[in-house]
């Protein structure tokens, strides 16, 4: 019997065309549950990577497989929804804490059954906002809002994250409940990071080199 291999992602020299050398292109292979963190000095091309394995730019080399299939122009509908991509720079999408967890099945991106007001809170819970489901976004402290994405991609139930500076916004205690939140989840993690802390939490780490410019 043929053994059946498990990982999810995997990525052969992969890279955006903003890396400074061929060293800082993306060659793994992660399986379920596996947090990737890329770091390297700023300018080093590690968002653009980043954007790239979310299907948001075009690679300049390389490969992408999901689950055996290759990701090519052709599938990238599929490829998205497969994902959740959460930019450091939370998008809220909705004037209320509840428009904005539920802003995925407003666009009608997420085939899920609309979460209920009580999983919605619980979800708050575990990342400690406490706000009412009809608190004013705008309201919010940046890391509020931060975590509010990692609440609505929590709701979302994707097998892969991909996070720019997931952390950017966060106070250590913030910080170290997401990591503990995280190692809980099955899905993968490739994350985009500065955060010493949050690097050396990851399985698996990849070091980008100086700027190309």
């Amino acid at each position: 019997m043929t053994e059946q291999r498990t990982e999810i992602f995997s990525a052969e020299r992969l890279g955006s065309g903003f890396e400074a050398d061929q060293a800082s292109h993306l060659t793994v292979n992660l399986q379920p549950g596996q947090h990737l963190a890329i770091s390297g000095p700023s300018g080093c091309g590690k968002s653009s990577l980043l954007q790239v394995i979310a299907g948001l730019r075009p690679a300049s080399v390389g490969s992408i497989r999901w689950q055996q299939t290759s990701i090519k122009e052709q599938n990238l509908t599929w490829w998205r929804q497969q994902l959740c991509y959460l930019p450091q720079q939370a998008v809220m999408g909705g004037e209320t804490i509840l428009k904005a967890l539920l802003l995925p099945w407003y666009l009608k991106a997420s085939s899920l059954p609309v979460p209920s007001d009580q999983k919605c809170q619980q979800v708050l819970a575990t990342l400690g906002i406490t706000h009412s489901l009809e608190q004013l976004t705008h309201k919010l402290s940046g890391g509020e809002r931060q975590r509010l994405g990692i609440a609505r991609a929590l709701l979302m139930e994707r097998s892969l994250w991909l996070m720019d500076e997931p952390t950017s916004a966060l106070d250590p205690a913030s910080r170290d409940n997401v990591m503990s939140l995280l190692t809980k989840q099955s899905f993968t993690v490739i994350s985009v990071s500065h955060d010493p802390v949050w690097v050396n939490s990851a399985q698996l780490q990849h070091m980008m080199g100086g700027s190309n410019e």
